[in-house]
């Protein structure tokens, strides 16, 4: 089906909106809304056009579902402002209208990307234009940091950590790792000059987000891409199995001969040097990682006792946790970058918990945790069984860069889900690998009947 020009038009005006939604320097303290919320809205007023003018609101599997966990989560937010209002419990309503606002905008994409017939196609065609609207945009970012060009209200350093136009170098790793694993997943499924662009941009997009030396990037990002090479290679050696060839055992027998070296040979290289300081400089330096896991652990007890004192109901949309006295010591000191957005102490607590799933739990309790998990968990087993392992790999580090900080509310880790949710199944056996050993035991067993 050929595809208009209004429609290439709202699919860029999507990428670039989610994209500019995270360079929040460009954004001032007293404006409510950037240029990516705005190209944002209006892409949502785009697709409703369409959808009035061609009368194509055709519900599908994944828009129900996700219609279903929005819904769910609605509702548990209800209970938390509920139970917090109850309670009496003092909370900034400018805060908790800030979260409703972003959620239903974040709501309404999600189900706008999901109906419709064309729902995977119009989703593979966005994922070209956020990978190649972000390598640009990525470029200039490495451009200005490098001193090439100045913006004379924007300070792409953090002291030695690269934050581009970001706020922190935190959200900056995470668009380099949205932007890494988006390239992958295209560079697995494409082929030819397409599968080499996503490749290069894959790698550029990985060696940014390392100058943000963010210690929680480097581990996803290594264990997400050994997580899509183990499972290609895992399909690889099944599809093996199904000709007769036994490869499941020669890999295992490599396995454990690598194993074996590596556990002989590591005692003798460490007695040649400490590791120590080698493994610590793969991200920032590690003198105040000790600081940063106090504050870390202190938020996520805090996020957990007020979880568990709401009545496992939560608290509502918003921050409910207060600002660590470590935290506010070390703003006295002054000296920051520019543009740095900090949460002010007040009369209300207006802190996060620097946690997804805890953060979750504070603002809607136990409910919308496992409501999240249950959508996540959906887009992961959909993915798998379409053999889109460049989108279980970024869904997978996604959470798991969520662990340290909170990626609920961002777009981009929506419009993955919603990617997920509408992959379709192939047609190819070794996608499923519980089926892998049944055609080789079916084959012989009916060379045995037949003979």
């Amino acid at each position: 089906m050929p595809v208009s020009r209004f429609d290439r038009i709202l699919d860029w005006t999507l990428a670039l909106g989610m994209l500019l939604a995270m360079t929040t320097q460009f954004r001032s303290e007293t404006s409510f809304a950037g240029p990516g919320e705005i190209l944002l809205a209006s892409w949502i007023a785009g697709m409703f056009a369409c959808k009035f003018i061609r009368s194509e609101w055709i519900v599908t599997r994944a828009s129900m579902e996700i219609s279903a966990f929005w819904a769910m989560f609605a509702f548990a937010l209800c209970l938390g402002m509920i139970r917090t209002i109850a309670s009496g419990v003092h909370f900034d309503a400018s805060l908790g209208l800030h979260d409703i606002v972003a959620d239903g905008l974040v709501a309404v994409i999600c189900l706008m990307l999901t109906l419709g017939p064309a729902a995977a196609q119009r989703v593979r065609r966005i994922e070209w234009a956020i990978v190649i609207s972000g390598t640009v945009l990525l470029v200039l970012q490495l451009a200005n940091a490098a001193g090439l060009f100045v913006f004379t209200e924007i300070d792409p350093w953090y002291w030695d950590r690269m934050r581009g136009w970001t706020s922190n170098p935190n959200q900056f790793a995470l668009l380099c790792l949205l932007m890494a694993f988006f390239s992958l997943h295209l560079a697995d499924v494409e082929s030819g000059s397409r599968r080499a662009f996503a490749i290069f941009c894959c790698v550029l997009a990985v060696v940014g987000g390392w100058q943000a030396k963010s210690n929680a990037y480097v581990i996803v990002v290594v264990a997400g891409l050994g997580f899509f090479l183990t499972a290609k290679a895992s399909r690889w050696l099944l599809r093996l199995e199904r000709q007769q060839i036994p490869a499941l055992s020669f890999s295992a027998a490599a396995g454990a001969l690598v194993v074996y070296v590596a556990l002989v040979t590591l005692p003798v290289i460490s007695e040649g040097g400490n590791l120590l300081p080698d493994a610590s400089g793969l991200a920032r330096d590690s003198r105040n990682e000790l600081e940063d896991s106090s504050v870390r652990f202190e938020l996520w007890k805090q996020a957990l006792q007020r979880g568990a004192d709401s009545w496992l109901l939560g608290l509502g949309p918003g921050p409910h946790l207060e600002i660590p006295n470590i935290v506010l010591a070390g703003r006295r000191s002054g000296n920051e970058p520019m543009n740095m957005q900090h949460p002010t102490a007040g009369l209300a607590p207006n802190f996060e918990a620097h946690n997804t799933l805890l953060e979750l739990f504070v603002q809607g309790g136990l409910l919308a945790v496992c409501a999240y998990l249950c959508i996540v968990g959906l887009g992961l087993w959909r993915a798998w069984r379409a053999g889109a392992d460049g989108i279980v790999a970024a869904l997978l580090a996604i959470n798991a860069f969520g662990s340290f900080h909170v990626v609920f509310r961002h777009p981009f880790v929506w419009f993955l889900v919603c990617g997920a949710l509408v992959s379709a199944r192939s047609s190819q056996p070794e996608n499923v690998l519980r089926r892998a050993a049944r055609p080789y035991l079916t084959s012989g067993l009916r060379a045995r009947m037949e003979a």
